[in-house]
């Protein structure tokens, strides 16, 4: 059963950045075939591992383990990617830009929508 995670929060200050991405591991675990979608400053979280604040354990090594559970499909909000003023390529992994205006119909493929 496909599942979509819409992650929306910045990688720091709060656990749900972390969180969200140890459900999409669960979930991958348990064969349900998640895919991820950056949206806002969940965009934030494909950046290359920097430095973290003492009281935050980086997710960057979460990001890195996407690939051997199987998470290959993620999608990055494109007016997200302008906003913050990044592009694809200064992303720590391989994204589908995706336009807003079509996320409505990506959210129309899968079974599940779970938005953190």
């Amino acid at each position: 059963m496909p599942c979509l995670v819409t992650l929306s929060h910045t990688p720091y200050g709060l656990t749900s950045a972390k969180e969200s991405l140890d459900i999409a591991l669960v979930l991958a675990a348990f064969e349900q075939q998640p895919a991820l979608l950056f949206i806002d400053d969940g965009v934030l979280q494909l950046l290359p591992t920097v430095k973290s604040p003492a009281s935050h354990k980086h997710i960057g090594k979460i990001m890195s383990a996407l690939d051997m559970y199987d998470i290959n499909h993620l999608w990055v909000e494109q007016e997200s990617l302008q906003k913050l003023g990044l592009t694809p390529d200064q992303l720590s992994l391989p994204v589908k830009v995706l336009p807003r205006s079509d996320i409505a119909q990506l959210c129309a493929q899968y079974d599940q929508h779970m938005v953190f």
